[in-house]
């Protein structure tokens, strides 16, 4: 058999989580917490091995609709998640991680079609209201509809998406994706989305109570952290959300600019106001930081494309005064830091050295260094228990509030983080909300496995180098056009051959040997064969625990007696010993970790639903 013909016959189809499960004794969760910890790391657990692997055979969209049932926006995601996943990749033992990120996009950019969904049929009488069309709200809002709720979703925005839409730059999220993703998708499933409205100002909270039978709120994070220092009043000095909803949403004429622009803090909306200042004719741009760069919230690799588009770092300064002439800015006056002991969360706070006070001169400052819940829109007659911070006290198990039939996550009861992590929190919130309505428990997540009866990988897949992904030049990124410049995406995407080939770089950690102890003859060939050396023919009588009993029979006869020990960690799928073994004892399986209720199918072009029940 060509190794061309193995691979074409063992190619990996969708998961079927309906499917019955078969005998075999399914590992737990803990194993794919430690076999499997791209899936397990990600909050949403996405299928991140079995969607790589569609990907490395060319099979888009496929990958893009194992994507989808999980974390709800492969486009979207596939630019601007935070990446949990590729920190605990495996291939990083080897060389370097794999870029799944990149690879979630490419599921999108090379989809046959738009995937429009077949709208949801209504069978529930019970409604949903949901506040917030952000992460959470827009994941709560699509497994609920595709329940047979009717769910209506109310946003104080113009556009749907929160944070998405209001927080992050197009030159990084470009529009049309997110359109592609939320509009049209949820237009097409039936989600209805009051936009402009405003809870506690167009309609009140209690009135929703009322007119729905579960209410969850979703509204993240609106306020932004203070500097608690003099001269955040002058002309010229912003908060970093507000001025990039202002740039957002067409009105960059409103956000305050200048020629000199200083922008304090070094999250992600920090990261996004300090490069959008760039491209709206900033001619220098600093950003300051009171710890070090390693403790930057950032990865390494968005400093190095701010220093590239030639913006100025500074680290371990904090600000002590905004200065000001005439009620507007001039500058900030920083001291500088050392670090002391770690805190609680292990971040090593900064502590002001005396006499070490220097100033910045600019035009416009952007405070960039946090947001918090907004519950001003909430009635105090309501009597919604808050944690000191403002943030609902919800239960962790339900995501209920202290008021039956109130529900509250996502950024705002967890305060801010990521896409990822809110979506994930919507997914939960569905689940609860359904019980409570139903009565019904969802069903806990299983394993099931799926024996490939043929495996073979390209002999060279531990060869071949990470494909970095192609960005713009400097020197490309803008032009005279203020507004030109904030639409041009920077990251550019792989090609088809770059998204296969770094696909095929996965060691595809949710496959593993089984060996049919009946079968095998010990005749050691799987041993010689393996590259890694990681497969053992060991005596019994050798292994640890065989003289106390605790894990092996005692009986004198075993003592001499064989069995073969694999290293999971050091595997690498190759599939060698698979091809090699002589009477077949050795197969290779792939195992799943799902919802039995994420019932999704590849229909007629065009088309994604719900299997129905």
């Amino acid at each position: 058999m060509t190794n061309e013909q193995s691979q074409k016959k063992a190619e990996p189809r969708i998961p079927a989580p309906e499917d019955p499960a078969n005998p075999l004794e399914l590992p737990d969760t803990e194993w794919f917490r430690t076999n499997v910890p791209c899936q397990y790391t990600c909050p949403a657990h996405t299928d991140v091995s079995n969607y790589i692997g569609l990907l490395a055979q060319g099979r888009f969209d496929e990958a893009y609709i194992l994507n989808r049932r999980d974390n709800l926006f492969p486009g979207i995601l596939g630019r601007v998640c935070a990446r949990p996943c590729e920190s605990t990749c495996r291939r990083g033992l080897l060389d370097k991680t794999i870029r799944i990120c990149s690879l979630k996009r490419s599921a999108s950019d090379f989809r046959s079609n738009k995937f429009i969904p077949k709208r949801a049929t209504i069978t529930n009488k019970k409604t949903i209201a949901i506040v917030g069309a952000g992460s959470a709200g827009l994941s709560c809002a699509r497994d609920l509809t595709t329940r047979g709720y009717k769910t209506v979703v109310f946003d104080m925005f113009p556009e749907p998406g929160g944070m998405l839409t209001a927080g992050i730059p197009s030159w990084r999220l470009p529009r049309k994706v997110v359109q592609n993703e939320i509009d049209q998708y949820f237009a097409a499933l039936g989600v209805e989305i009051k936009l402009n409205t405003k809870i506690g100002q167009d309609i009140l909270l209690t009135d929703l109570m009322k007119q729905f039978n579960a209410v969850y709120l979703a509204a993240g994070c609106q306020l932004p952290a203070t500097l608690g220092i003099p001269g955040e009043d002058l002309k010229g000095f912003e908060y970093g959300l507000p001025w990039l909803k202002k740039i957002n949403y067409h009105h960059p004429e409103e956000a305050a600019m200048g020629s000199r622009v200083l922008v304090i803090g070094m999250g992600f909306t920090a990261m996004d106001c300090c490069r959008s200042a760039r491209r709206l004719g900033a001619k220098r741009v600093d950003v300051v930081y009171r710890r070090t760069q390693l403790e930057a919230p950032v990865e390494e690799y968005e400093i190095e494309e701010a220093e590239l588009e030639g913006l100025h770092f500074t680290y371990l300064a904090s600000p002590v005064e905004i200065l000001g002439r005439e009620d507007k800015v001039i500058g900030v006056k920083f001291i500088r830091n050392k670090l002391g002991k770690p805190d609680a969360k292990g971040r090593r706070s900064p502590t002001p050295v005396v006499n070490t006070e220097f100033i910045i001169y600019c035009d416009v400052v952007i405070a960039a260094t946090g947001q918090a819940s907004d519950n001003s829109w909430i009635p105090p007659e309501m009597g919604l228990v808050l944690r000191k911070d403002g943030r609902p006290v919800v239960n962790p198990e339900t995501w209920m509030t202290n008021i039956p039939g109130l529900f509250a996550g996502g950024d705002y009861t967890q305060g801010a983080r990521n896409i990822i992590s809110a979506v994930a929190d919507g997914h939960k919130a569905a689940n609860s909300i359904h019980e409570y309505l139903s009565g019904q428990k969802p069903p806990l997540r299983r394993s099931s496995h799926e024996i490939m009866e043929a495996w073979q990988r390209s002999l060279d897949y531990e060869k071949i180098e990470r494909q970095e992904m192609p960005r713009l030049l400097p020197e490309k990124r803008w032009g005279k056009d203020a507004r030109r410049n904030l639409e041009i995406e920077v990251e550019q995407g792989y090609t088809r051959e770059m998204a296969t080939k770094e696909a095929t770089r996965c060691l595809q950690c949710a496959y593993n040997i089984l060996i049919d102890s009946d079968l095998c003859i010990m005749c050691a060939a799987c041993v010689f064969v393996c590259p890694e050396k990681i497969i053992h023919l060991v005596y019994l009588k050798d292994l640890e625990g065989f003289q106390e009993g605790d894990e092996y029979p005692v009986d004198p006869a075993m003592a001499n007696a064989q069995t073969l020990l694999l290293d999971e960690n050091e595997c690498v799928r190759c599939g060698l010993c698979v091809v090699r073994c002589p009477t077949q004892a050795i197969k290779m399986a792939r195992f799943n970790y799902s919802d039995p209720k994420a019932h999704w199918y590849v229909g007629e072009p065009g088309l994604i639903a719900p299997i129905p029940k």
